[in-house]
């Protein structure tokens, strides 16, 4: 009688029998009662999309916890886009990023990227434009050694959300994340351009001692690919910066530059970065690009004279510009 009783109090579907609640169900059973929900019947003339988002949410659920990940992964998806269908932004949203996270293992590249970007563009619509730049710079992580081409695109568009928001406090970790994967690709001349962006990001939030150590990396990651114009080029574009005038990071780079330009000669590159402490403070891809500082296959002579140094025809460079001068008329040696 008691069983009777219990089995009269379970809610009956259209047939007349009970209808099991969803954790009665299994995993492909609620995939299929999802799919029936995002369909019209005769007596339901508009899909129940919250009963579908919630029938896809567990079947998700349960797909993952049986190491399911391919029908987690497309269980989620179509719960994303029944709470879509709902206006539910920010639910779709959380539903786009568990996508990304599951296809990082089961899916390719472009496919993780996707996801990343759906998830972005649903928190937007949300609202949450802060959330969703997180979000890209999250599944940027998941690839920065796999697939570090997107794994930059992801940190770049997060980075370009933040600072069109006026966030650019935000941004500080996506940069260096950003560094490390140009620098582990060698990419070091990108690392550089990076570096100078942070710098400018930086001077917006005031943060002058990342300001300073930016820069400096900059200069640094210029000189390990063996662009001495480049990094004195550098070097002259931010030597006036307030935050950096003055600072031991400016007298570190010009001491660099100066070695490389004047002296030509490994033995002197090394001792300046030996003496220097303010390098081993940088990102660890720079600090440990400095420690290596000169590389033996770059032509010191060749790289000075270029330059504009002893090691060329000075004359026919321009003047190397010292912190806080605006010509070559100035004296080398004075910093203030």
């Amino acid at each position: 009688l008691d069983a009777r009783r219990q089995i009269s109090r379970i809610p009956a579907d259209a047939s007349g029998r009970p209808s099991a609640t969803m954790s009665d169900l299994t995993a492909d059973e609620l995939l299929k009662r999802g799919d029936k929900k995002m369909m019209t019947t005769l007596t339901r003339w508009k899909p129940d999309y919250e009963a579908a988002a919630a029938a896809y949410e567990e079947a998700g659920s349960k797909f993952r916890a049986k190491g399911r990940t391919k029908d987690a992964m497309l269980a989620f998806e179509k719960c994303a886009e029944a709470n879509g269908k709902e206006d539910n932004d920010w639910h779709a949203a959380k539903n786009f990023e568990m996508c990304a996270l599951l296809a990082k293992d089961c899916a390719t590249v472009d496919e993780t990227v996707s996801y990343a970007q759906r998830a972005c563009e649903a928190y937007v619509s949300a609202g949450r434009a802060q959330r969703g730049a997180e979000c890209l710079g999250k599944c940027a992580k998941f690839m920065d050694e796999s697939a570090p081409d997107a794994s930059a695109r992801l940190l770049n568009a997060a980075i370009e959300m933040l600072e069109d928001d006026d966030k650019h406090v935000y941004a500080a970790n996506y940069y260096r994340d950003l560094s490390v994967v140009l620098m582990r690709q060698e990419k070091h001349a990108e690392a550089a351009e990076t570096m100078v962006r942070f710098g400018g990001s930086c001077d917006a939030t005031g943060a002058a001692n990342a300001q300073r150590k930016a820069y400096l990396s900059a200069v640094v990651a210029l000189l390990f690919d063996g662009d001495g114009v480049g990094a004195q080029a550098t070097y002259t574009d931010v030597c006036e910066v307030p935050a950096f005038v003055g600072s031991e990071e400016q007298r570190v780079a010009y001491k660099l530059l100066d070695a490389y330009r004047e002296k030509a000669d490994a033995a002197d590159i090394k001792r300046v970065c030996e003496a220097s402490q303010e390098l081993t403070f940088l990102e660890a891809p720079f600090a440990r690009a400095a420690k290596k500082l000169p590389l033996p296959k770059h032509d010191l002579k060749a790289i000075s004279a270029k330059m504009g140094g002893s090691g060329g025809v000075a004359a026919a460079a321009e003047p190397f510009v010292a912190a806080g001068g605006a010509g070559g008329e100035e004296d080398e040696d004075d910093l203030t």
